[in-house]
């Protein structure tokens, strides 16, 4: 999979080019894995990650933190149905 960057400047959507220089047409900038294109993409306000290939979005899956975490397992501690569950939210 080739992934590039597309970017939109000034409401033209375009793909981040090779060079340092906003040419007419510019060849893409090219990655072979996603650790350097998100690398490249946090450079860009408006960056998305996408397959050359085929133009879809490349979804990017992160894991919870800590505090995500603890609330997951307070939902589901909050959510089981086996009679054992509080009737408490201690999220909000």
């Amino acid at each position: 999979m080739r992934l590039a960057i597309v970017i939109d400047v000034d409401g033209d959507i375009m793909y981040v080019p090779e060079g340092a220089v906003f040419e007419n047409y510019p060849k893409p900038r090219l990655f072979d894995n996603l650790k350097d294109a998100q690398e490249e993409c946090a450079k860009w306000n408006t960056g998305i990650i996408v397959d050359f290939d085929t133009n879809k979005t490349v979804p990017i899956v992160r894991s919870f933190d800590e505090e995500e975490r603890r609330r997951s397992m307070e939902r589901e501690e909050m959510n089981r149905d086996d009679g054992t569950s509080t009737t408490k939210d201690t999220t909000q």
